[in-house]
């Protein structure tokens, strides 16, 4: 018989634990259907890092790396370590440390906003560019670097020109080569590469700020959109402005080439809102959508749909949060999905 597949969960801080509770029946759920499924709960976070002094252990990672399919995340960062250094160490070092190179993040508008019909996905690289966290600052001057390797670009750009393909949907590269020459330079290199071996893809490249602009104004003619670590961090929290907010952006992040044996994490793309964090206030949905993302990743296709069509039907009989503009707390919301789950 296969393994089980084993995930580690991490709630992190803030609301991560809150949402995080709301989908862990959906993890008895799929195997009351017949999958094997196994977890572990990690308590790395600005609790356990205020404890110990330990941010990420180099043990703990090697057991993720090596004894673990995948990572369901909540989110990291807490006003008590205001630098940031424990956020960077435990999630960026997964990202960076797992090669986790591509970061899908879908727009679907799952809430109406009153704009043109909206569907696209962003294909963000995940573990380079400015976000390599290397720099200087010196007495009236300051340095980030940005690192752009072709082995990154390519399999950023050849996954995402495999979706366009497979959706039958144009593909936009977002860059700024005309100043950036250099590391963008690469991007548009790769990119006009990949063009001759997907000639079905509809493929451009496009001014970062224009397409921010045409986004603004009219989403619908974008099917998908490549960017770098940065600017696919814009884009994609733009996007979530058209599908409801940050509170119902999903996020997947894995490693095409997989190196390791875990080979994703999944996560909403809200942070941990500390100022809201214990009260009930926030958003499950962008949980509740990753963890349907990695069920697909785990080729858990039936599961994965019938999540996301409890969530959409859910939000279809009216449930919302206070940030939808409805009542429901963190947890009745989660309810109101568990509630449509296939039994």
């Amino acid at each position: 018989m296969d393994k089980p597949v084993r995930i580690a969960l991490i709630p992190g801080d803030g609301v991560g634990g809150e949402v995080m509770a709301e989908v862990l029946p959906c993890l008895e759920w799929v195997k009351s259907r017949g999958r094997r499924l196994q977890s572990l709960t990690l308590p790395y976070g600005a609790d356990h890092c205020l404890a110990t002094g330990e941010t990420l252990p180099e043990a703990a990672f090697a057991e993720l790396r090596d004894g673990c399919d995948a990572i369901l995340f909540g989110a990291v960062g807490d006003p008590r370590l205001p630098g940031g250094q424990h956020a960077e160490a435990i999630l960026l070092g997964l990202r960076q440390g797992l090669d986790l190179t591509v970061n899908f993040r879908p727009c679907h508008a799952w809430v109406s906003s009153g704009q043109p019909p909206f569907d696209l996905e962003v294909f963000r690289e995940n573990t380079e560019g400015p976000y390599c966290l290397q720099g200087s600052t010196e007495p009236g001057r300051a340095v980030d670097l940005a690192i752009h390797t072709e082995s990154a670009v390519r399999r950023l750009l050849q996954t995402a020109f495999q979706r366009a393909e497979q959706l039958g949907r144009p593909l936009t590269l977002a860059h700024k080569a005309n100043v950036l020459k250099h590391g963008h330079g690469l991007w548009m290199r790769v990119f006009d590469s990949l063009k001759p071996l997907h000639p079905r893809v509809s493929a451009r490249g496009m001014h970062a700020d224009a397409l921010l602009c045409a986004l603004v104004q009219d989403p619908s003619p974008f099917g998908v959109i490549a960017a770098d670590n940065y600017l696919g961090d814009l884009i994609s929290d733009l996007c979530a402005a058209f599908i409801g907010g940050m509170g119902v952006a999903p996020s997947l992040s894995w490693a095409p080439h997989r190196p390791f044996r875990c080979s994703a994490l999944a996560e909403p793309v809200h942070g941990s809102a500390p100022d809201i964090a214990g009260k009930g206030l926030a958003n499950p949905v962008g949980m509740f959508l990753s963890t349907a993302l990695l069920f697909r990743h785990l080729g858990w296709e039936p599961e994965a749909g019938a999540l996301e069509a409890a969530v959409s039907e859910a939000l279809a009989l009216g449930a919302r949060t206070r940030d939808l503009g409805g009542t429901l707390s963190t947890q009745a919301m989660g309810t109101a999905i568990r509630d449509q789950l296939p039994l």
